[in-house]
């Protein structure tokens, strides 16, 4: 009987943690995307920007395909971390840089690639995310020089791209519904923080673009705050 007993104890305590795991399993599940949200091909959810005497730098984060075609079609998306660094001084540009990118709870460093064209130096930082918002990054030239750049997150109290998205469907309700009524467009969706002057102090816009190929296209520029529509091709 005591053998039943504690057979029958085992049995219920593995039930119980097989239903606490896959509740758990289930709480901390990436949420399904849903709507146009399947048809985005890249998104940025961070765009850190800084400046000083010898360096502009940008860190962007999101998602964007393994491998980027621009044909129309979602193809399999992996986050990214991009590190881009631009010297303000010819003299800077021809040594070797390491960086020290600095967060609130850690530190990710690595070593900085020239650009085969243009005089820019990028990294893929690997496990950004683990340090959370991002302070500032040290450019280190060995034995040469060590420039701390502070950073700020331009997207820091904007729209999320989801709610941006729904922004821009909204917009192009009447051009969706002509191309499909049931919103399966033949198109991926681009929606990046972008800033076309060179001036740090100038203003960030979303670009959202629905491609269905390089020379067939929608675009807006939406204002990140209000979500306003500075311009738009269809």
């Amino acid at each position: 009987m005591k053998r039943k007993i504690c057979i029958f104890i085992a049995s219920f305590l593995t039930i119980i943690f097989l239903f606490a795991f896959a509740s758990c399993g289930k709480k901390n599940a990436t949420p399904k995307k849903q709507g146009l949200e399947k048809l985005v091909s890249t998104y940025h959810d961070a765009v850190y920007v800084g400046a000083n005497e010898d360096f502009n730098v940008h860190f962007a984060t999101g998602e964007a395909e393994k491998l980027i075609v621009v044909d129309g079609k979602v193809g399999e998306l992996t986050r990214f971390a991009t590190l881009t660094v631009t010297p303000l001084t010819s003299s800077l540009f021809n040594n070797t840089y390491s960086y020290v990118l600095t967060g609130e709870s850690g530190e990710k460093t690595g070593d900085l690639i020239k650009d085969v064209i243009g005089a820019t130096f990028t990294a893929e930082v690997e496990g950004a995310d683990g340090i959370g918002k991002i302070t500032e990054v040290k450019i280190v030239a060995k034995d040469i020089m060590e420039s701390v750049v502070p950073l700020t997150n331009k997207l820091e109290g904007a729209m999320d791209w989801k709610a941006i998205l729904k922004v821009a469907e909204a917009e192009l309700k009447e051009a969706i519904e002509e191309e499909s009524d049931t919103g399966a467009l033949p198109r991926e969706i681009y929606i990046k923080l972008v800033n076309a002057m060179a001036e740090g102090d100038a203003p960030y816009y979303y670009y959202v673009s629905f491609i269905k190929s390089p020379a067939e296209y929608w675009a807006l520029l939406l204002d990140p705050v209000t979500g306003e529509v500075i311009s738009k091709k269809v």
